[in-house]
């Protein structure tokens, strides 16, 4: 959003894993200057108006790169193609260029319908009413919200159906608030951003990410020790702070600070949640649920088959090595606790389920885990941390 802006601005403690990387490089390829100098980007906005230096982008393997850039590519004066690595143009695209389209963007699919490659021809973003499902993911509104402001017209999203991912849309609607354009809405059935202005720069300090920290709270419940992660914001607005709420379900216990938060294990036993709005905490808690006494059930979880890897097919075959009774259905995950035990698992280039089985290490001792570099992609110290438990 600062690369809309008006001007120029700071973001301090930016995360900087490959994901982030790759849009960054992505936005610097439609003209956007930006510098990174120690902990903090520096963002000279373009006041909604890019200047494409090349007429493709490649976001690798960053399905939000992809969501987002294809709509912020509307704004550039000329066509640009958007692709990215093999595991995300497997990735369906159609509700987010249905809802484009609806608004009157001209985009074409380079290969197979709903998918990408894309190429979004440009000239700007006319506006309207546009309505798109929201069971998959909310990120195709977030996307077109983040672009709507500099729109010819309001834009109006509509939302059919129950929204997945909910506090992910909360904290874009956070982000374009403080940059000083407010969303008109009626929960989440209805968007509406006025044209009247764009984003203003602001200087933003990120704060800590529970997504990251979910793994270490991870581990302190599967090794019944204690866990600190300082930086969080006990009162954020982030949804994945909900891994408190759903660790002191299964017997942790949990303590806020004014920025720090402190998770202690204790027995662990079994719980049932609908994650729908936080999928991210799937892959961290089904590994948890491994060690509890009972049967865990994780559901209405069916978009979480459209993520990095089939996240339900490949923790449910991951636990199997490891002992772990778990099946899974079209929408939901069930994980039947036990005494786990160490063996080879393959993340199959999922940096969450990579991440999730390697606390599960600590536990049980003798874990390998392939392609261990697939963390880099939104977290590229996570071995490093990881070595604080050692």
């Amino acid at each position: 959003m600062t690369s809309l802006a008006d001007g120029r601005s700071v973001i301090e403690r930016p995360l900087l894993g490959v994901d982030q990387q790759k849009a960054i490089e992505c936005l610097r390829r439609l003209g956007v200057a930006i510098a990174s100098e120690e902990a903090r980007l520096i963002v000279e906005g373009m006041d909604g108006e890019f200047r494409p230096i090349t007429g493709e982008l490649n976001v690798g393997e960053s399905g939000v790169g992809m969501n987002f850039l294809t709509a912020l590519a509307c704004l550039s004066p000329r066509p640009v193609t958007i692709t990215g690595a093999h595991g995300v143009i497997q990735r369906p695209i159609g509700e987010l260029v249905s809802g484009l389209r609806q608004l009157g963007c001209k985009i074409d699919y380079l290969g197979k319908d709903r998918f990408p490659p894309v190429k979004v021809q440009g000239g700007g973003i006319p506006g309207g009413v546009a309505e798109m499902r929201g069971d998959v993911t909310s990120q195709y509104f977030s996307a077109i919200l983040a672009a709507a402001p500099y729109a010819d017209l309001p834009v109006t999203l509509k939302c059919s159906g129950a929204m997945s991912e909910k506090p992910y849309l909360d904290i874009s609607a956070a982000m374009m608030a403080m940059l000083g354009v407010q969303i008109r809405r009626e929960d989440y059935t209805s968007f509406t951003v006025p044209n009247a202005h764009g984003y203003a720069p602001r200087d933003v300090a990120i704060e800590g990410d529970y997504s990251s920290a979910s793994f270490f709270f991870e581990a302190a419940a599967v090794c019944g020790n204690s866990v600190t992660v300082t930086g969080l914001d006990p009162a954020s607005v982030q949804g994945d702070r909900r891994v408190l709420a759903l660790l002191r379900q299964m017997g942790c216990e949990v303590e806020g600070a004014e920025d720090s938060v402190t998770v202690r294990g204790r027995e662990l036993g079994a719980m049932e949640a609908d994650m729908s709005d936080t999928p991210d905490l799937v892959p961290p808690l089904a590994v948890t649920a491994a060690f509890a006494t009972g049967t865990s059930r994780l559901g209405n979880i069916a978009h979480l088959r459209h993520k990095e890897s089939d996240r339900l097919a490949v923790i449910a075959s991951e636990l199997s090595k490891m002992g772990v009774q778990s099946r899974c259905d079209e929408s939901s995950l069930t994980v039947e606790g036990g005494e786990p035990h160490g063996a080879r698992i393959d993340p199959h280039n999922d940096h969450r389920i990579a991440m999730s089985f390697a606390v599960a290490g600590l536990a049980t001792g003798d874990q390998v885990i392939e392609d261990e570099v697939c963390v880099a992609k939104s977290f590229p110290d996570f071995w490093e941390r990881l070595r604080t438990f050692a």
